[in-house]
C-alpha cells in the first residue's frame, strides 16, 4: 500500500511592492460577477453600519478657550476592516459617500467639515491599505506543490474557488500585525487631529460657527491667538485620536482573527 504524504510545503513568493499593488487592484479574480455582486452588497452593509456609527458614536471635546468638538470612535475600525473584503476601491467609495449621507441625516455640521471628513477618511484608508497589506504583505496565496498526493491536505486548505486545490491563503504573524498598526496609527491620528485643526481654522476665517463656544470664552478664535495654543490643540487632538486607533487596530486584528474564513474566501486577494 502507498504511503500518503501528509509533509506540505508552500511555496510563497515574495513579491515586489509593485507586483502587489496589481494584484490587489487589477487581479481579474478580483472582478468575476460573482465577486462584485458580493463586494457590493459587502459594501452596501459596512456603510450603513459606519453611517450609524458615526451618527452614534459621538462625545465632546471641550477646549480650554471655550470651543467643543465632537469626535466619532468607530466609523474607522468599519472603514479599514472592510478593506480586507471588498477591497481598495470599494472601501474608498464607502469613505467618499460617509460624511455626505451624514449630514445629510444629522445637518448639524456645515459642508467644508464634511468635506475634511472625507479627505480624512480617503487618507486613513489608502494608508492603512498600502502599509498593512502592500507593504507589510498581510495576506498572501501560497502554493502547495503539485506533486502532493495526498488530497486530505486540502480539507484545510481555504481556497476561492472548489478547483484552486493547490492553493492557501497565508497572513503574517501578530508580531508584523502589530509593527505595522505601530506606524499607521500614529500617521492617521495625525492627519485626523491636523483635519480638525484646518476645519477650525477655514471656519474661523468664513465667519462659519458650527461649534457650540460656551458664553464669554474665545472660541475658535482662541486656538490662534498664539502657536502654543496652536501646538496644544494639535497635542490634545493628537491624543484622542492616538487612543480612538489604538482601540480600533486592537478590536481590528481580534475581528480579523474571529472573521478569516470570510476574507479568506472573499477578500481583496485571488
Amino acid at each position: 500500500m502507498k504511503e500518503k504524504n501528509t509533509t506540505v510545503n508552500l511555496n510563497v513568493k515574495n513579491d515586489s511592492i509593485l507586483t502587489r499593488i496589481k494584484k490587489s487592484l487589477f487581479d481579474k479574480e478580483l472582478y468575476n460577477q460573482r465577486s462584485i455582486v458580493f463586494k457590493i452588497t459587502a459594501t452596501a452593509i459596512f456603510l450603513g453600519i459606519t453611517i450609524g456609527l458615526s451618527l452614534i458614536e459621538i462625545f465632546y471635546v471641550p477646549m480650554p478657550w471655550g470651543a467643543t468638538f465632537g469626535v466619532r470612535l468607530f466609523d474607522t475600525l468599519v472603514l479599514i476592516y472592510s478593506i480586507s473584503i471588498v477591497g481598495l476601491g470599494f472601501s474608498l467609495l464607502e469613505g467618499i459617500a460617509l460624511p455626505w449621507i451624514h449630514n445629510l441625516i444629522d445637518g448639524h455640521h456645515t459642508w467644508i467639515e464634511m468635506f475634511f471628513f472625507m479627505v480624512s477618511n480617503i487618507l486613513v484608508i489608502f494608508i492603512t491599505w498600502f502599509i498593512y497589506y502592500i507593504v507589510f504583505n498581510a495576506y498572501y496565496k501560497s502554493r502547495v506543490p503539485e506533486n502532493v498526493e495526498d488530497h486530505d491536505i486540502h480539507e484545510y486548505h481555504v481556497v476561492k474557488k472548489p478547483h484552486d486545490h493547490h492553493h492557501r491563503i497565508g497572513t503574517i504573524g501578530l508580531t508584523k500585525k502589530i509593527t505595522a498598526f505601530s506606524i499607521i496609527v500614529p500617521i492617521c491620528a495625525l492627519i485626523e487631529a491636523w483635519a480638525v485643526l484646518l476645519v477650525a481654522k477655514i471656519l474661523l476665517s468664513t465667519g462659519h460657527q458650527s461649534f457650540d463656544v460656551d458664553e464669554g470664552k474665545s472660541g475658535l478664535n482662541g486656538i490662534f491667538t498664539s502657536w502654543q495654543h496652536t501646538l496644544t490643540f494639535l497635542a490634545i487632538f493628537f491624543g484622542i485620536f492616538m487612543a480612538k486607533y489604538i482601540l480600533n487596530t486592537t478590536l481590528f486584528i481580534l475581528l480579523e482573527r474571529r472573521t478569516r474564513s470570510l476574507i479568506d474566501r472573499y477578500g481583496i486577494y485571488a
